[in-house]
């Protein structure tokens, strides 16, 4: 990718997009002043709380701490540290319904890998602390809940498995229970290999495409762009760091990388003009264009923001270059239709325009005289015809009474 394709995202696209962590994060910061304010300075022989903490103020998120953690040190993890967890999730009204339930796992803090009720508890917790958590709706599966069949989107897992037990609907809380074993602080991402930049890559978008298949465009956007953190390329390139420190190229791993990248921004793309962010929609499916040219997902997604920008000629244009490289494609022929449709419309009121800026849009031209049909000739012929035999027969007959 050339140095101009590097360029950062603006401010004003950026701020389009901030996630619900962010969006609480005075919250968070007011509740962390509260705690400290209120924690007690000899805690040797403190016992576990037992009463219910409101972690945001606003009952959405609810805390119990069952193990306490390393207080003393006053070290909590921050956002893009990597933690290593161990989770159970369940049903509040139905704690035997479990949903998941995984042991150390790996996450990275603030990039909604797990719900987002469990990500806003672990910015609290202290290392080895382990708490109960009640999560109202809009932090775990929001308006659309979760129905038996449906992909758990779990983090590290291409192909996640699937949900059986129960529906959750949009109401549903649920009960966590959660343990914070430790933390590191996220590498720079050029030390580290390219093939662990690609697996973290892969996973940040698998866990995009499934907040984008809830409807969760923001969200989407987020794991997105942290996918293209760690796949961008830097100063000098991207190659694999070897023992001696020289940057040997390796073109294949590169070219696998770059293949990705892309995917990525196409995708991004895409939630971008669900979301309504047509410009940034426009700037990352004309960088996969850029190296891909007959990429025809990325066309078909060109011509559908165009058309949402109202730019109709260069939609058509994007979507007739689809079509042609996938004749086949429902959705490409779909959106081929609608754009040839709204050209007609727009040639329509061209015309229209064109006649009144001349004057002639009231004017009408005069019609041709229309010569009578000879059946209605006929028809007429006879009604006269009868007419003058009627007149004839009441002449005749007045003047035989005359005569007698």
């Amino acid at each position: 990718m050339s140095e101009g394709e590097r360029t950062t995202i603006d401010k004003s696209e950026s701020s389009s997009f901030e996630d619900l962590a962010s969006a609480a994060a005075h919250e968070i910061e007011e509740a962390k002043l509260a705690d400290a304010a209120s924690a007690k300075i000899d805690k040797k022989d403190e016992k576990p709380q037992e009463e219910w903490q409101d972690v945001l103020g606003s009952g959405a998120l609810l805390k119990k701490i069952i193990e306490q953690g390393d207080e003393a040190s006053g070290e909590r993890p921050q956002r893009s540290d990597i933690c290593r967890i161990s989770y159970e999730l369940r049903l509040q009204d139905d704690p035997k319904n479990i949903i998941e339930k995984r042991d150390n796992l790996k996450i990275y803090l603030g990039d909604n890998e797990i719900l987002q009720g469990l990500d806003l508890a672990l910015t609290l917790m202290y290392r080895g602390e382990a708490c109960l958590l009640r999560i109202a709706p809009r932090f775990a599966y929001g308006d659309s809940g979760l129905k038996p069949g449906e992909s758990l989107g779990l983090v590290g897992e291409v192909d996640s498995p699937k949900y059986d037990g129960e529906p959750i609907g949009p109401e549903t809380w649920l009960e966590a229970s959660l343990k914070l074993h430790d933390w590191t602080e996220e590498s720079e991402h050029e030390t580290l290999p390219i093939a662990e930049r690609m697996e973290i890559g892969i996973r940040r978008r698998c866990r995009g495409n499934w907040w984008y298949g809830r409807g969760e465009s923001q969200l989407a956007v987020q794991l997105y762009r942290r996918a293209l953190d760690v796949l961008d390329e830097s100063e000098g390139g991207i190659s694999d760091p070897t023992t001696s420190g020289d940057m040997e190229p390796a073109s294949e791993a590169l070219h696998a990388l770059l293949e990705e990248r892309l995917r990525v921004h196409n995708n991004m793309a895409a939630a971008q003009l669900k979301a309504g962010a047509y410009e940034a929609a426009l700037q990352a499916v004309t960088r996969v264009l850029t190296c891909q040219p007959r990429n025809a997902k990325a066309l078909y997604r060109k011509s559908r923001i165009l058309t949402a920008m109202g730019r109709n000629s260069e939609a058509l244009e994007a979507a007739r270059a689809a079509a042609a490289l996938a004749p086949g494609d429902i959705g490409v022929r779909k959106e081929l239709s609608k754009c040839e449709q709204k050209a007609t419309r727009d040639r329509s009121v061209e015309k229209k325009l064109a006649k009144r800026m001349l004057g002639t849009a009231g004017q009408s031209k005069p019609e041709p005289e229309k010569k009578p049909s000879r059946a209605k000739m006929f028809i007429w012929s006879s009604l006269l015809l009868s007419f003058l035999v009627g007149v004839a027969s009441v002449l005749v007959y007045r003047y035989k009474m005359q005569s007698e």
